[in-house]
Parts: structure tokens; sequence; C-alpha cells
């Protein structure tokens, strides 16, 4: 099994990262196992049995019948790992042509058998990208890094410019938000907020308006 240079195993790392995505997806901590059991296709015992395990090392705290939280030392490790991967996959995007998609699979190997100085020497050769091929930030390298929020779509103010940084959605939905050029990177600007959560927002020029359904499942940046 691949062992990090921090002491964590390839497994403790993919959970680390779901509960980081998790928080830059908009969800509050603590984030709920089902969450993390559900991202990751495990059952609700191995994840029970993982976080326990992180807790005890300090990367988590797990709170009974609530969910988890980073801790310190967890948010460096899963930063650090999140940098890799999206350097990765800016390298891959960019340099060889891949798929955003395709991009960030084939980093998810890659992220954890990069050394550090490594990292660094693939961000200077890259001219230190800020985002990944899919839109979400790339963490700096600094030990400790904040998590960037993200809020739904249905919670921005009108008059707001911001950026895409998930779409969570049920597939055809996802589908038809893709086609409508609302993929994750994509600066919007919201010009008009319904009653119920909807938004009128302009995007190259077109207007859309987008249920609150929809609304709910885009997760937006302010930059």
């Amino acid at each position: 099994m691949v062992q990090h240079q921090t002491g964590t195993s390839e497994a403790e790392e993919m959970y680390l990262i779901t509960v980081a995505r998790a928080i830059e997806d908009g969800r509050t901590e603590p984030v709920s196992m089902s969450h993390v059991a559900t991202q990751l296709d495990v059952t609700g015992v191995s994840v029970n049995q993982m976080i326990r395990k992180l807790d005890a090392r300090g990367y988590v705290d797990y709170e009974p019948y609530r969910g988890v939280s980073l801790t310190g030392r967890g948010r460096i490790v899963a930063s650090s790992i999140l940098r890799r991967r999206r350097l990765w996959g800016v390298f891959l995007s960019e340099q060889l042509g891949l798929s955003p998609a395709r991009a960030d699979d084939i980093a998810c190997d890659l992220e954890h058998v990069t050394p550090d100085d490594v990292a660094d020497l693939l961000s200077g050769f890259l001219g230190d990208p800020s985002s990944g091929p899919q839109g979400r930030a790339i963490p700096t390298g600094a030990d400790e890094v904040s998590l960037p929020a993200a809020e739904p779509l249905s919670m921005i103010a009108a008059g707001t410019r911001a950026s895409i940084v998930a779409v969570d959605l049920p597939d055809a939905l996802a589908a038809f938000v893709a086609d409508q050029g609302l993929t994750p990177g994509v600066s919007i600007e919201v010009l008009g907020v319904g009653k119920r959560g909807d938004r009128l927002v302009a995007i190259d020029g077109a207007c859309l308006h987008l249920g609150t359904d929809i609304a709910d499942g885009i997760r937006m940046e302010i930059r």
C-alpha cells in the first residue's frame, strides 16, 4: 500500500480529501458519514472504522450521530494531496490534451506518490496555476490552508459575479446544465433573484433562468 511522506496511507488520504471536497462544495462540518460513504462507494461499517482510526491519529474529529470534521493536521494532508492532484490535472490536460474529467481521474493515482519538492517543481513548470482543469482552487502548499467556501447558487445575491466550483445534481439535470455551459471554472453573474431561490444568470452574453432544484445543486465561489 502506498504510504505518503506524512505517514498516511492512500486509503486514509482518500477519506481526508473526500471530507475536504465536501467542505469546498459548501457542506458544513461535521460532514455526515453517509455522504463520505456515498462518495467513496463503501459501506457504513468501513467508513466508521476508518474515521475512528483517523480520529485516534488526530486527523479528524468524529462526533457520533453527527459526522466528521478535519483537524488542522487533517487539513494539511488533504490540502497537500489536493494540490498534487490538481497540478497533475493541469499538466495532463494542458500538456497532453486530456479532457478535464480524464485528467482528474488519472491524477487521482499520481497524487499519492508525488513528493513535495516534485509538486513544487511541477507548479513552477506550469506557471503556478491557481485552479485545476475542473475549476477547483489549487492549494498553495502552505502548512495549513483555508479550504475555499462554496455556496449554492440559490444563495448568491443579485449583482454578484461568482465561479462555479462544483455541480451536484442528478444525471439528467447535470447533463442539462453542462449543455448550457454551466461547468466548474465558469464565471457567471446573477442578474435576478426569485422568491423560491430560482436565479436569472448571465453566461457568455446569454441569460438563463434556473429553477431552485438546479440552483441548489450548483456550488459557487465568489471571487
